[in-house]
């Protein structure tokens, strides 16, 4: 766990350095720009992958030749991606205009070169997640947001014009980084994939697995990218900017996010291929809610302190970023509560989820944005990411089995109507709002003395032990 952690903790801390010198450094309109760039890579992986990165997970412990199983999931999206790249020669100058509102078709070149790096790193980052190997993991994570910080603070000097052209090659040479350190961690494990054979059949079933989850990917980043599109669309580019940092200083729900991802899936597929009690998974999702209300809270109460590292045109972010952090919070959780779609194999219900999810955050887009801009961004993203973990939460009772879920629901509506007041009466509220979440604190220590309890018991166990991880079926119910 502390191996996996150290990735997500430290390109946190690190974020926390690298989003203010990006602010105080670029004009917002290049931050905003920066934010399309890295919506349009996560796109570009998700659309092209064909869903095969989860079947590789998915698979991992059921095919003997493992080299041939990353060939068959890496192929067909790959070739797709290199196909797309040649249909869009023709259009290049447009596509540059329409994203970025410049009219330099070297920005989309890099953005494709972007897009690629980041395909091949998803696939090998895979392999030492299925292995295990969390220090190399880790430092593949850390390693491109050091080099991102270096190149920024490059930037600062005279001989640069600080233009949005060299942020963006500066953000590649980030990604290239790790693409790099994967590839030099993994060669044993894909070179035999080089020369791996596999049958169409192979292929076809893999597919039949992802492909589900290809519109399902899709609809998440629908989801996840509205927002942005919206305010690009419908606002201004500084108005995507303080969007942009503001999701930015969520970070602390994307460690939890990363961390708990990362470990999840692959330990759930185990547990089930061993034959384990699925019922642990109800404990689990208390003691998720338990985390994530006491980040969501302590979020709340020192969220002013990003007032004394912005400049002042980010004063927005302080309150904006409640309703930000309920994204990769509700995420998590919902990986939790929709585990019995995976189990079952009934893929289709996640994009159903999702598309649900993707309307409401749509309409309430075009309602909020191009009146209240990036306010009206995150609140349209807080309702319905709430809407996203409620229907995927329901999906997995459904096809799966009825567990306890009005707990759950209780807390996470109180959490995103709190953020969303602390971003509508905070600036006026007579009583600073931090002040209120403070409140929230003992609480939530309190309501959740018990679920506290037991993960302090499974920590202290595994330390005590020969590992750190519990072993399925070995100590108290909670995720390692």
């Amino acid at each position: 766990m502390l191996a996996f952690a150290l990735g997500p903790i430290a390109t946190a801390g690190l974020g926390l350095l690298t989003v203010p010198a990006i602010a105080w450094i670029f004009p917002p309109a290049d931050v905003g720009r920066l934010n399309i760039v890295q919506i349009a890579v996560s796109f570009g992986v998700l659309l092209f992958n064909l869903g095969l990165d989860r079947a590789y997970v998915r698979e991992y412990h059921e095919w003997t030749d493992r080299g041939a199983l990353l060939k068959a999931c890496f192929v067909p999206g790959f070739v797709l991606l290199l196909l797309a790249v040649v249909i869009t020669l023709p259009y290049d100058r447009v596509i540059t205009t329409w994203l970025f509102g410049l009219d330099h078709v070297v920005y989309y070149w890099v953005l494709v070169a972007c897009v690629v790096v980041s395909f091949v790193s998803r696939f090998l980052s895979l392999i030492l997640r299925m292995q295990d190997r969390g220090i190399a993991f880790s430092m593949s994570q850390i390693l491109p947001k050091i080099i991102l910080l270096i190149a920024v603070g490059v930037l600062v000097l005279p001989i640069f014009s600080r233009s949005f052209g060299q942020l963006e090659v500066a953000y590649l040479a980030s990604l290239l980084s790790v693409l790099f350190l994967y590839s030099w961690n993994t060669w044993r494990e894909w070179s035999p994939a080089l020369r791996a054979t596999v049958s169409r059949t192979q292929i076809s079933g893999l597919i039949s697995y992802g492909v589900p989850l290809i519109f399902a990917g899709v609809a998440y980043w629908g989801l996840d990218a509205t927002s942005t599109l919206a305010l690009r669309s419908l606002s201004t580019l500084p108005e995507l900017a303080v969007y942009s940092v503001s999701m930015s200083f969520a970070g602390v729900g994307v460690v939890f996010q990363t961390i708990f991802t990362v470990l999840w899936a692959p330990l759930v597929y185990k547990w089930v291929a061993h034959g384990v009690d699925m019922k642990r998974v109800d404990h689990i999702a208390q003691q998720a809610l338990a985390v994530v209300c006491a980040i969501w809270v302590l979020s709340g109460t020192f969220s002013w302190l990003t007032d004394f590292i912005l400049p002042a045109r980010y004063v927005q972010v302080k309150y904006l970023m409640l309703c930000c952090i309920g994204e990769p919070l509700l995420y998590t959780l919902s990986e939790v509560t929709c585990v019995g779609i995976g189990i079952t194999r009934r893929s289709m219900l996640s994009l159903w989820s999702t598309l649900v999810a993707l309307a409401v955050n749509v309409g309430a887009s075009v309602w909020l944005v191009p009146k209240h801009g990036a306010a009206g961004a995150v609140v349209a993203n807080a309702i319905a990411f709430l809407v996203f973990f409620i229907a995927r939460t329901e999906a997995s009772a459904y096809v799966w089995r009825p567990f306890p879920r009005a707990r759950l629901y209780v807390f996470v509506v109180i959490a995103v109507a709190l953020s969303i007041a602390t971003l509508l009466l905070g600036p006026d509220a007579p009583v600073h709002f931090s002040f209120v979440w403070m409140a929230m604190l003992p609480l939530v220590f309190w309501y959740f003395r018990a679920e506290w309890t037991v993960m302090y018991r499974s920590l202290h166990a595994a330390i005590r032990s020969e590992g750190w991880l519990l072993a399925p079926g070995r100590g108290p119910d909670v995720l390692p």
